[in-house]
C-alpha cells in the first residue's frame, strides 16, 4: 500500500467533511478531526483508509481496515473490512469479524462472542452501534443517544500501512525458520531434515507411550497453551504460509503459547488436471519439517489416509500413492523415501484437549478408550475409522454418526459440547471450513487447500472458533525480501 502524501490527507478530510456534513464535532482522537454519530445513518466511503471507532467518550476503541492483500498489484483488494480490537489483534490469537457487501454487525453486550473477540465493556448498551458494509461503503448508525460514538479517519502513515507492515515482519521471520528462499531443498540437506525430524518424532511431546514403549496414537495438548488447527492442505504451500503471516499464530508458537496441528494429507494435489503434480508436495513437506524442528512440542501432525505409499490412494485415475513414493526415490533416494516411510509409521491419529478433538477424517464407530487409541497399531480397524471413513449418507451404511460424535466424546472423558474437528471431506467446492456439520452442534470440518481462501480452527478464551484468510502468493513475496 503507497504511503499517504499531505496531497491525499487533504482530499481525504474534504471528502469526509462532505460524508459527515451536518454532524457534530467530537473530541480529536489520534487523528485532526473526529465525527459524533447521531441516530441517522451515515454513510462513509473510504476506500485505502481505516478508521478508528470510540464506543464511549472516554472508552473503549476499535479499528476498522479495508482488507487489502500484500502486495495489490492491479488487484483492487477484496472490498471488505476486518473489524477487531487493536489492543489484542497485533499481540496475541484473537478474534474480529469480517464485513462482506451487505454484511451487518450491531455491536452491543448482548453478544458474549463480541465481547470475547473485541474485549467489550460489560456496561455497554445491548445495541450501541451497527455497521453495515454497503458495496464497499460502511454505512454507521448509533442506537443510543448518550453517549453517542466516534469515528475517525487513521492517516498516521504508521498507522495507515499497520496491518501490511506486521505481516511483512512475520515474513522476514518465517524466511529465517526456513532457512532462506522458499523453494525445493537439496536432496541431502532434504534427508539431514528429515532424519532430524524422526528423531523427534520417537520421543515427541504430549504422546503417552504405548505398551512397545513408543510414542502412542494420541496427543493431548497442555492446558496452557492455546490451540489452533489447519485442516488437509493438499500440495497447497501458500496456504499454510498465508495462515503463518495472519493473526497471532506465528507469535504464539514463537513465545511457546500455542499449539499448531495439521490434520494430516499434507501431500497430493487436489486440483482437476494436476493430480499427478507431486513438486509442491515435496515443498510443503519441507516446510512442515522445518516447522516441526523449529517447534517440536507446539506443532503437531496427525495421520490422514494420503499419509502413505497404498496404491488405493488414488484420485482421477491417477495412483497419488504410488507416484508419491515412485517421485520421493527418484528425485531424493531410497534412503529419503525410507525415511519418509518411517515418518508416516510414527504419526499419532488423535489430537485431544480441553478445547477440542481433533482427527482426520471420523470419530470412532467401534468401542474406543484412550488406552486403545494410544496403543492403535494393535487394531487396523480403528486406523481406518479414524483416517477413511466418512458421515453416514445414502450408500455408506458404515459412515459415522450423531451417535458416534457423542459416544467418541465421552469416551475420551470430554464435555458432550466439546468441539470435534475433522478433515477429509469437504462438503462444496466453495468454502474451507463448515459448522455443525450434519446437524451435530459444535461438529466441524476443516479442509485447507480451497485455492480462495483457507480456514482455521482457533482458540480464542476458553473456545474455538472458525475464521477464514484470503490465500496469498506468500512464498513469492517472501522469496522477494532480502535477508
Amino acid at each position: 500500500m503507497a504511503k499517504s502524501s499531505s496531497k491525499a490527507r487533504k482530499t481525504l478530510l474534504k471528502m469526509l467533511r462532505n460524508s459527515f456534513s451536518g454532524l457534530t464535532q467530537c473530541e480529536e482522537v489520534d487523528v485532526k478531526e473526529a465525527y459524533q454519530l447521531s441516530d441517522k445513518k451515515v454513510r462513509v466511503h473510504l476506500k485505502d483508509y481505516p478508521l478508528q471507532i470510540h464506543l464511549h467518550p472516554d472508552g473503549k476503541e476499535l479499528d476498522i481496515y479495508p482488507e487489502r492483500p500484500l502486495i495489490e498489484s492491479d488487484s483492487k483488494g477484496t472490498g471488505n473490512y476486518i473489524l477487531f480490537d487493536p489492543e489484542r489483534y497485533f499481540s496475541e490469537i484473537s478474534g474480529f469479524y469480517r464485513l462482506e457487501d451487505g454484511d451487518r454487525i450491531t455491536l452491543g453486550s448482548a453478544d458474549p462472542e463480541q465481547r470475547l473477540f473485541l474485549d467489550l465493556p460489560k456496561d455497554l448498551p445491548l445495541r450501541k452501534l451497527s455497521i453495515t458494509d454497503d458495496e464497499g461503503g460502511l454505512i454507521f448508525k448509533s442506537h443510543v443517544s448518550n453517549p453517542k460514538s466516534c469515528i475517525s479517519p487513521i492517516l498516521k502513515d504508521k498507522k495507515v500501512n499497520r496491518i501490511i507492515s506486521w505481516r511483512m515482519k512475520k515474513l522476514q521471520r518465517l524466511r529465517k525458520i526456513f532457512g532462506g528462499p522458499i523453494g525445493l531443498l537439496p536432496a541431502a540437506e532434504a534427508l539431514a531434515l528429515i532424519q532430524e525430524v524422526n528423531d523427534i518424532m520417537e520421543s515427541e511431546a504430549c504422546r503417552p507411550e504405548n505398551s512397545a514403549g513408543r510414542p502412542g496414537g494420541l496427543i493431548t495438548i497442555p492446558d496452557k497453551m492455546q490451540l489452533f488447527i489447519i485442516g488437509d492442505l493438499h500440495a497447497k504451500p501458500d496456504n499454510l504460509l498465508t495462515v503463518l503471516s495472519q493473526n497471532g499464530f506465528l507469535e504464539a508458537l514463537e513465545e511457546e503459547r500455542a499449539c499448531m496441528v495439521i490434520l494430516g494429507d499434507a501431500v497430493h494435489n487436489e486440483e482437476v488436471g494436476q493430480y499427478d503434480e507431486m513438486e509442491n508436495s515435496l515443498l510443503i513437506m519441507d516446510l512442515i519439517f522445518r516447522l516441526k524442528l523449529r517447534f517440536p512440542k507446539q506443532l503437531f501432525y496427525i495421520k490422514g489416509n494420503h499419509d502413505s505409499f497404498s496404491e488405493d490412494i488414488a484420485k482421477g485415475g491417477v495412483p497419488q500413492g504410488l507416484l508419491w513414493e515412485k517421485t520421493l526415490s527418484k528425485t531424493r533416494g531410497k534412503a529419503y523415501r525410507k525415511e519418509m516411510a518411517r515418518f508416516y509409521d510414527s504419526l499419532a491419529y488423535v489430537i485431544s484437549s480441553k478445547q477440542a478433538i481433533a482427527c482426520h477424517a471420523a470419530p470412532a464407530t467401534s468401542a474406543v478408550t484412550p488406552e486403545r487409541i494410544i496403543d492403535i497399531q494393535d487394531n487396523p480397524k480403528l486406523v481406518k475409522q479414524l483416517i477413511s471413513n466418512r458421515m453416514m449418507r445414502p450408500g455408506r451404511p458404515n459412515g459415522y454418526t450423531k451417535g458416534d460424535v457423542k459416544r467418541f466424546r465421552k469416551n475420551l472423558g470430554l464435555p458432550p459440547n466439546t468441539p470435534l474437528v475433522v478433515g477429509h471431506t469437504p462438503m462444496s467446492s466453495d468454502d474451507t471450513l463448515w459448522e455443525h456439520v450434519g446437524d451435530i452442534e459444535n461438529h466441524y470440518i476443516a479442509y485447507a487447500s480451497d485455492r480462495h481462501q483457507v480456514g482455521v480452527m482457533a482458540q480464542v478464551g476458553e473456545e474455538i472458533y472458525p475464521f477464514r484468510y484470503p490465500v496469498e502468493p506468500i512464498s513469492s513475496i517472501i522469496n522477494s525480501l532480502s535477508n
